[in-house]
């Protein structure tokens, strides 16, 4: 619903005509039907597509960037290297563990990590 209000004003220098003014106040409102309520359950279904293929691609991300970080930590860990304790990038790698085979198996050839 949208209110309106309309006004004219008709002034003239001519004297013998009179100035006049009118205005018209009112309310308009509008109403919409959808004649195909097949649209409608199509555009939610594409709707609820696109979110789940949305959040695939965010899950995907997710996983990328956790392998990636797994590499990259266990390569600087067995090169030696880390980030010092008291750093704020300390906890980026601190769930990463790197299991080393034991001689033994190198040895014999039978590199088993558990």
């Amino acid at each position: 619903m949208s209110p309106f209000l309309m006004g004219s004003n008709n002034n003239s220098d001519d004297p013998e005509t009179f100035a006049s003014r009118n205005g018209n106040w009112g309310i308009s409102a509008g109403l919409n039907i959808p004649l195909d309520g097949d649209l409608m359950s199509l555009c939610k279904r594409r709707a609820e597509t696109e979110i789940a293929r949305q959040q695939a691609e965010a899950d995907k991300a997710r996983l990328d960037f956790e392998l990636v970080r797994l590499l990259k930590c266990g390569e600087a860990y067995k090169n030696g290297v880390m980030f010092h304790p008291d750093s704020p990038y300390y906890k980026v790698c601190a769930d990463v563990v790197v299991k080393y085979p034991r001689v033994e198996d190198v040895v014999n050839g039978t590199n088993k990590t558990n």
